[in-house]
């Protein structure tokens, strides 16, 4: 099985979701148009969907609903991207210039605002006050994961469970939220619908640590990221935390200056990319990651064998593994 494989299983559901998002994009402002379309235009794999569209199916489910809710979740995302673009100063997004760089940072934060708006309309139509509980809850889990984060910025002691907290908060929630509504579409026992939801958490952490570790010792050509993102922007992540943890007294003392300075140099990138080297730091993170890929596979066993348990079973290793 390979990607390609998995998006031709769903071809028409991801064709479908295209349509949904650009159909729902009906502001009287046209800017608002203008700036939505932009982004959208840029593409992406459309992961969230992905899953959702899969467990649904996992479960049983054929009908329309997953289609027009992952357009509402890929709304709530896109809106998310919009205003941290603009909270990170960001240059660029998915290798164009980020909506913010083109239009300003004031029609980007409103039209972000828009998307939240158009996504919640949606769901009232659909309805289901579960489903619409489940995704209010990630859209505030998402916001305070933002502001915890900030909080937190150039905290050099920071706990491996805070981390774990602020990366649930800004990725894992939404994975979790679709492959828990995929389950709910398919009308399954509140057992079967909560182990979706944790593989969706545990998968969704994964992948942005796969995505952390990818900052600093990813190949640029591949990512289309410029190393170091992460520290500019003071965020304790993943390969910094084991660095610290591994380091001796007088590197951990230069590596705590660099931080609580939220001011680093490439000499300091270049610095702290050789430590990560000389203790092996991809490994120790790549391993950890790799732990949370099998437990998410195990929480799929409860799960008859079928070709959608394989598209996720694959999923969860193929987020992981986009430059290892």
């Amino acid at each position: 099985m390979d990607i390609n494989y998995v998006y031709q299983m769903i071809m028409p559901e991801m064709e479908s979701v295209e349509k949904e998002l650009i159909r729902n994009l009906d502001s009287d402002v046209e800017m608002v148009n203008e700036v939505a379309s932009y982004v959208f235009e840029s593409g992406g794999k459309r992961l969230r969907p992905v899953f959702m569209v899969l467990a649904s199916k996992l479960c049983g489910y054929s009908g329309d609903r997953a289609t027009v809710l992952s357009g509402v979740v890929e709304y709530i995302h896109t809106a998310t991207l919009l205003h941290d673009d603009v909270i990170d100063g960001a240059k660029y997004r998915r290798g164009r210039k980020s909506a913010n760089n083109v239009f300003g940072n004031d029609i980007t934060v409103l039209c972000g605002d828009f998307l939240y708006s158009r996504a919640f309309i949606n769901l009232v139509k659909d309805g289901d006050a579960r489903v619409q509980m489940i995704l209010a809850n990630a859209a505030k889990t998402m916001s305070e994961g933002e502001v915890f984060q900030l909080v937190k910025t150039a905290e050099f002691s920071l706990k491996i469970e805070d981390y774990l907290k602020i990366i649930f908060s800004k990725t894992a929630v939404l994975f979790s939220a679709c492959c828990e509504i995929g389950g709910i579409l398919g009308g399954l026992e509140d057992e079967k619908v909560k182990n979706l939801a944790e593989f969706g958490k545990v998968v969704g952490l994964a992948f942005q640590m796969s995505d952390d570790i990818l900052d600093y010792l990813g190949d640029p050509e591949k990512t289309g990221k410029k190393p170091g993102t992460d520290l500019n922007e003071g965020k304790m992540t993943l390969p910094l935390i084991l660095l610290r943890d591994m380091a001796d007294k007088n590197e951990k003392q230069r590596l705590r200056d660099i931080i609580v300075s939220e001011n680093a140099s490439e000499e300091d990138l270049t610095y702290i990319i050789s430590l990560m080297k000389k203790y092996d730091i991809k490994t120790a993170s790549e391993r950890y990651v790799d732990d949370y890929v099998n437990k998410s596979k195990e929480l799929l066993n409860i799960f008859p064998k079928n070709e959608y348990r394989d598209a996720l079973e694959f999923l969860a290793e193929y987020v992981i593994k986009r430059d290892r």
